[in-house]
């Protein structure tokens, strides 16, 4: 995530990122598992195998970079 900001807004640039996304989904989290539980009483271990499966196919996308350059 560095090299996607170059070095004269890199904090500024990681930390809103950062901070957007947990707000939105710190935020919206409880609301939407309340939500879930009315149909199913097991929504908060769905939610969380949603997104560890979300987050490890995200992760197989990512191109692998052989150093720190992105080269």
């Amino acid at each position: 995530m560095v090299d996607a900001f170059p070095p004269a807004v890199r904090f500024s640039g990681i930390s809103l990122s950062y901070n957007v996304a947990y707000a939105v989904f710190g935020g919206l989290t409880p609301v939407f598992v309340s939500l879930m539980l009315k149909w199913n009483p097991s929504a908060p271990e769905l939610y969380v195998s949603a997104l560890c499966v979300i987050g490890a196919l995200t992760r197989l996308a990512l191109p692998r970079t052989s150093d720190a350059t992105g080269k």
